[in-house]
């Protein structure tokens, strides 16, 4: 279906969060209807791409009438849902809707500028996905360190990958552009290493468990390697189906040492 949001890399980046959460926390009402309106946001996305032109003019002229059915709907889901879902969470841990909310939020005004491929547009994308982990284990009854525990190892992960992804495309497109592959390049470093010391600081005040750290360290090493020394584009196939793998990895590691 032309109305499916196309970024395959996204589909990855919303459920690995969702499904991780769940398994430490359980399922709850608010966590599961929280999910819902995460999961029909989402959907949303490419109708409402198309509305705005992003798609091109003909997308726009033959599939207007759809697409607006189709965001509408789904616009309904998730505002309802999250409704019910904040509802039914512990008035203690409502506050944690908003994280998740304040880059969507960026994501959207990205999209509605046109600017959704862009670096900072992607970046909200991966860490709106990660930072859901957090309201839906609060809304099980999961103390914020595990929350954390989920949200933080795969908003790393995610937002240095799409750098990483960012930085094979940026040698090649119209052309090649090293300074900004550099730039971006430097940016992956900058985030493994921060995110990594952010980690270890972490797991030594007992905040999170070190095996988390081990997990995300390995992936995080990986996804720096794709940034020092990236391969042809040819191979971006390969490189979404290794973050797929090191997002599964990950989502194991951090299920086995929370539980």
């Amino acid at each position: 279906m032309r109305l499916l949001p196309r970024e395959h890399g996204a589909y990855g980046q919303i459920a690995f969060p969702l499904i991780t959460a769940f398994g430490v926390a359980g399922l709850s009402a608010g966590g599961s209807l929280l999910a819902i309106a995460i999961v029909a946001g989402f959907l949303a996305h490419e109708p409402a791409a198309i509305l705005l032109g992003l798609r091109g003019t003909r997308a726009r002229r033959y599939q207007q009438a759809a697409a607006a059915r189709w965001a509408g709907a789904c616009l309904v889901v998730a505002i309802a849902a999250a409704a019910a879902g904040l509802a039914m969470t512990s008035p203690a841990a409502r506050w944690s809707f908003t994280l998740p909310l304040v880059p969507a939020v960026w994501l959207g005004l990205s999209t509605a500028t046109g600017r959704e491929k862009s670096w900072h547009g992607e970046v909200a994308a991966a860490t709106a996905f990660s930072a859901a982990a957090v309201p839906i284990c609060l809304a099980g009854g999961a103390p914020i360190r595990i929350g954390a525990a989920v949200a933080i190892p795969f908003a790393l992960l995610f937002v240095a990958g799409t750098l990483a992804v960012r930085v094979v495309i940026l040698r090649v497109r119209g052309g090649g552009d090293p300074r900004a592959a550099t730039a971006t390049c430097r940016a992956v470093f900058a985030v493994v290493g921060i995110g990594i010391a952010t980690l270890v600081g972490l797991a030594a005040a007992n905040l999170i468990p070190s095996a988390v750290v081990a997990a995300a360290a390995a992936g995080l090493l990986i996804v720096t390697g794709i940034a020092a020394y990236p391969p042809s584009p040819l191979q971006l196939r390969s490189i979404g189906w290794t973050l797929v793998l090191l997002s599964f990895l990950t989502a194991a590691t951090v299920v086995a040492a929370v539980r």
